[in-house]
């Protein structure tokens, strides 16, 4: 007896951990249809929907190598968890001339997911995200597209819809990139939204685009949009036409990087989503 009483008193206490399980609505205002998503509801990465990025695979001069077991899926959360830790990069090969082929190890672990030969996503669409960002000196999360197509970067296109850098706590940026007149020579336009420590709670991020304009909103409110025809190219290929597909993941600052440079007292760190979606209008 004395035993179930403490049981159903711990129950109170210390109430289940777990998310109530979500849903995505079946439909939004302006005609928007639900089409494919991720609640992260489950105990682990839905490997039919996402890929894992591993290893040292972009950002010269950051610090970080992602790993596998930073990424988890906990309390219908994505969670992504950078640490100060010495870690291997899988993608090290001697003697390689590849800038990220010639380093054995970072010192720092984090994590990084796409739905890269997966699953790509095209117009008219809508892609919505919930999350929080990680705080820290030297982290760098971001949600972003690249585009498919027959162009290198950045003449392929790529949308940053939250890019964050620690040292602006109360800034996030949002970026259409594209290369001028189909060259290497980046095209950018730069937008940001300034709200008090975005680390502090979840935010809503959204990138809606059809065949005219690609736009980004934050907590349902604006912050950019760009005339898609702007990124016509003299061939006459349009990056922003082609399709896209996902990236979610969190860089550390190191050496010549945007971000500051990241101090391992402030890790471990984790940045949080609560779902991903996409819509579309048929």
């Amino acid at each position: 007896m004395v035993k179930k009483l403490l049981i159903v008193m711990c129950a109170l206490v210390f109430p289940a951990l777990a998310a109530t399980p979500q849903r995505a609505p079946r439909e939004l205002p302006g005609g928007w249809v639900y089409e494919w998503g991720d609640e992260f509801n489950g105990s682990r990465l839905n490997t039919s929907k996402w890929n894992y990025e591993l290893g040292v695979v972009r950002n010269p001069g950051a610090s970080q190598a992602y790993t596998r077991d930073c990424v988890r899926v906990r309390n219908g959360c994505l969670v992504i968890t950078s640490r100060a830790r010495e870690t291997r990069n899988c993608n090290y090969r001697e003697g390689s001339q590849r800038w990220n082929e010639r380093i054995r190890t970072q010192p720092f672990a984090s994590g990084s997911i796409t739905t890269r030969g997966i699953r790509n996503f095209e117009a008219p669409g809508r892609l919505e995200f919930r999350a929080r960002i990680p705080r820290g000196r030297g982290v760098w999360p971001a949600i972003w597209t690249m585009h498919e197509n027959q162009y290198g970067w950045p003449a392929n296109g790529e949308i940053d819809i939250l890019e964050h850098i620690s040292q602006e706590p109360d800034v996030c940026y949002s970026i259409f990139r594209w290369g001028r007149n189909g060259t290497n020579q980046e095209q950018k336009v730069v937008r940001t939204r300034r709200i008090p420590n975005y680390s502090r709670d979840f935010h809503t991020y959204v990138l809606e685009w059809d065949d005219q304009i690609m736009r980004i909103l934050i907590d349902n409110e604006e912050v950019g949009r760009v005339n898609i025809a702007d990124a016509n190219y003299p061939d006459g290929g349009n990056p922003l036409r082609t399709p896209c597909y996902i990236i979610i993941n969190t860089a550390i600052g190191g050496e010549g990087t945007w971000p500051e440079r990241a101090n391992p007292a402030d890790y471990p760190a984790r940045f949080e989503i609560d779902y991903v979606r996409y819509y579309t209008k048929k």
